[in-house]
């Protein structure tokens, strides 16, 4: 029986069986099967097609675009927000033309200017609450640290005595009742705000002491006081300590007052200015050298008298150069007059040798200038010629 598997002498290799052709029964089988298997039609299930011969391609991502080109900077909406900061008017108006190119152009600075109009408004909003607060009448719950030197206000009551700062106080136009008048404040400490607290006993002598001389400053002309008011002042407290060491200087009265008590550099012209100025040093020293002539010892009331003769000689030569007004001049000399007059007295004084003539001289020298001329140079300049007298 012959095999029908044979080699190719040339290769060696072995060829394949061939595969026997289906009978009439198989072909009908495969035919069925072929019917039953659903054919892909391009849904989502379908394998892409591929052409004969071809490879796998990855899939394509397209090439990186390029980040949209932004617009400019508006210069105008970096104009609107420095106008804005400083509270500037233009502000308003560089924000409409900013507006206007910026939707025009495309260019950026909207967010500037919308904050450069939200800045200007609350510089408006600001000077808005000003005004109120200049033109109110009064002003309840203003705490004392928004009082200002001029300021009058009212206490409430059963505070008037108090060395404490009150919570609150009212703040009133000076021509209305009231019983206080600020005129200053400085730190309580004495060198440094890392001092420690030094005590209320302390702290009254450094507001005595202080106030005084604030008040000198503030009143240049004591006759203009009534003789009711006094200068009181406020302490901190050891909580205040840490955070707002302040004394604070005003003037006060027991009874109503309905004038401010100012006199200084605001208030009086420079004529006024000039004599109470000149005067004021002597008036003071002449006083006291009156008041403490019967006590002194004798070589403190030599050097009184030295030094009352300087303050006279200088005084005479500060009203001397001062260009007084016309309806000043007739007064003003003869109180010039009467004050060289009283020179050789006050040179007999310096050298007098007896206690006893030293006081008469001291007595005599006292009385002049005649009060008479000062009261009429006073009023020439409209200055208060009584206690508690307002000017004219």
């Amino acid at each position: 029986m012959t095999s029908e598997r044979s080699e190719t002498p040339s290769t060696g290799e072995a060829r394949p069986e061939p595969v026997p052709a289906p009978t009439g029964d198989e072909s009908a089988a495969l035919a069925r099967r072929a019917s039953a298997t659903p054919v892909p039609t391009g849904g989502e299930d379908a394998a892409p097609a591929r052409q004969p011969g071809s490879t796998a391609v990855p899939d394509w991502e397209p090439w990186p675009q390029p980040p949209a080109v932004r617009g400019r900077l508006n210069r105008l909406a970096v104009a609107t927000l420095v106008f804005g900061l400083l509270g500037g008017v233009l502000a308003a108006v560089t924000a409409g033309f900013a507006l206007r190119r910026i939707r025009r152009d495309g260019e950026r600075g909207k967010g500037l200017v919308v904050a450069g109009l939200v800045l200007f408004g609350g510089w408006v909003l600001a000077g808005l609450v000003a005004l109120g607060i200049v033109f109110t009448g009064s002003d309840p719950g203003t705490g004392l640290r928004g009082l200002r030197v001029g300021d009058c206000f009212r206490i409430p009551t059963g505070a008037t005595a108090s060395r404490t700062a009150p919570e609150q106080v009212t703040r009133v136009a000076c021509d209305t009742p009231h019983q206080a008048e600020y005129v200053d404040d400085f730190p309580a400490y004495e060198r440094s705000a890392d001092e420690r607290y030094p005590g209320a006993a302390v702290l009254s002598q450094r507001a005595e002491a202080l106030c005084r001389q604030r008040q000198r400053s503030y009143v240049v002309d004591p006759l203009g006081l009534p003789a009711e008011v006094r200068l009181s002042w406020y302490l901190p407290t050891r909580v205040d300590w840490s955070t707002d060491p302040t004394i604070t200087c005003y003037l006060t009265a027991p009874t109503a007052l309905s004038r401010p008590l100012r006199m200084d550099t605001t208030v009086l012209d420079p004529a006024q200015l000039g004599y109470l100025l000149a005067s004021r040093e002597w008036t003071e020293t002449r006083a006291a050298l009156v008041a403490g002539a019967q006590t002194s010892p004798p070589a403190t009331l030599r050097d009184a008298v030295r030094r009352a003769e300087t303050i006279h000689t200088d005084m005479w030569f500060r009203l001397r150069r001062e260009p007084w007004p016309e309806a000043v001049r007739p007064a003003m000399e003869r109180l010039l007059t009467e004050m060289e007059q009283d020179e050789p007295a006050w040179r007999d004084a310096d050298g007098e040798p007896d206690q006893g003539r030293l006081l008469q001289v001291v007595a005599q020298a006292g009385q002049h200038p005649d009060p008479a001329t000062e009261l009429a140079v006073r009023q020439a300049l409209g200055l208060p010629t009584a206690q508690g007298e307002p000017m004219r």
